[in-house]
């Protein structure tokens, strides 16, 4: 029944265009109609004043007859147009549609450069300027391309060029605890840490936006267990929970040791999930850090029929309503940021782009003053290549 529901709609939608179509094409010619009638009005005057003169007269029957004859004409020649000008509307259309986004797919930049047969100089006039368009289009894009690829290799040396000195710097205080230090020295030390942290966290960020380039040449699926991860996650930014006394909390949907021995796998890249994760973490404890109180994020793992839902709460300031709808967007600080100098704008953007890569859903609830509620949602009959289409698509 869908089947010949869609078939009559695409009858129909065929039909309405077909329709649009010869209205456009008889409106663009109606100067070319209106003096073919009045050629013809003319040319019967003549031969009726022609006949007038010689005491004779045109029957009516001979005058519709004409008339007819005429319009006979006029049609073949109109529908011999028509069919000679409906394949390069259909295509432009067509094309038009696809470049503004209305069909679900998307075509190739060489897709789109492709014609209809010219059969009107109009249209072979047309073809070569569009050819030389195309042309002169990918030639720069190529140029473009090559400048990105070569910034972007750039970018990925000098952040790792940087973290070798940042890894010395930290091998330096390791060394430099080895013995008991002064309260001023240790305080001295522990700040270089954290700022060296936070330019390690800075360059790797860096680095993932590269990778997110070229984001299917560092990609795995694989079963990725929430629960191990969370822990390991927690376990690794222990350090920041205490600097910043926030304390996380994993709760689960199911209590028993059942539900945390494999009921929590979902199927993701194990890398970039965690990636996702440290950027929403880093937020958490950012905003939930607060002098007059403990801050808190709970890990929360639920169902929603056979999906598996992760949510991170915290107590922090909260989101003003008026950023919500702009959170996910490149380097938008919003009201907070300007309280909070080092944020970037980057980290829930990175984490957005890379779920919809990965086939997750990311949405979030917030309130000032109360705390924010991300969700990451993993659908269970999701194909995590689908969220790749737009990776694919030949340029």
């Amino acid at each position: 029944m869908s089947m010949s529901m869609s078939m009559s709609m695409g009858t129909n939608t065929g039909m309405m265009n077909m329709r649009r179509y010869i209205w456009a094409f008889l409106r663009d010619r109606a100067v070319y109609i209106a003096a073919y009638a009045a050629f013809g009005t003319v040319t019967v005057a003549v031969v009726q004043l022609d006949l007038w003169l010689s005491s004779a007269s045109l029957q009516l029957s001979n005058v519709l007859y004409l008339y007819l004859l005429g319009l006979v004409g006029l049609v073949v020649v109109l529908a011999v147009d028509y069919q000679r000008q409906a394949a390069f509307w259909r295509w432009s259309e067509e094309r038009s549609r696809l470049c503004t986004g209305e069909p679900p797919r998307s075509l190739s930049l060489d897709e789109l450069a492709l014609l209809p047969e010219p059969r009107t100089l109009e249209q072979e006039n047309f073809s070569q300027a569009w050819s030389a368009l195309y042309g002169r289009l990918r030639s720069e894009l190529a140029r473009e391309q090559e400048r990105g690829r070569r910034n972007i290799r750039f970018l990925s040396q000098w952040a790792h060029h940087m973290k070798t000195p940042l890894a010395v710097i930290a091998l330096e205080i390791q060394k430099g605890r080895k013995h008991p230090l002064p309260p001023e020295l240790e305080a001295i030390l522990s700040s270089i840490e954290e700022e060296t942290e936070r330019l390690n966290h800075s360059l790797q960020m860096l680095l993932n936006v590269v990778r997110l380039e070229d984001f299917t040449a560092d990609f795995r699926v694989e079963p990725v267990d929430l629960v191990e991860l969370l822990r390991r996650l927690i376990n690794d930014h222990k350090r920041s929970f205490i600097n910043h006394r926030v304390y996380p909390k994993l709760e689960l949907a199911e209590e028993s040791q059942q539900a945390l021995a494999g009921t929590w796998l979902v199927r993701s890249d194990a890398k970039w999930l965690r990636f996702v994760l440290e950027q929403l973490l880093s937020n958490a404890i950012k905003y939930s850090s607060r002098p007059e109180r403990d801050g808190q994020v709970i890990f929360r793992l639920s169902r929603a029929g056979e999906d598996t839902v992760l949510e991170i709460a915290d107590n922090g300031i909260g989101i003003p309503p008026e950023d919500l709808d702009r959170v996910f967007e490149p380097f938008y600080t919003g009201t907070n940021g300007r309280a909070f100098p080092q944020s970037t704008g980057l980290g829930l953007y990175l984490a957005w782009e890379v779920c919809n890569r990965l086939g997750h859903g990311l949405r979030l609830e917030s309130r000032r003053g109360e705390g924010t509620r991300v969700f990451l949602h993993f659908p269970h009959d999701y194909a995590i290549f689908s969220g790749l289409e737009t990776e694919t698509v030949i340029s």
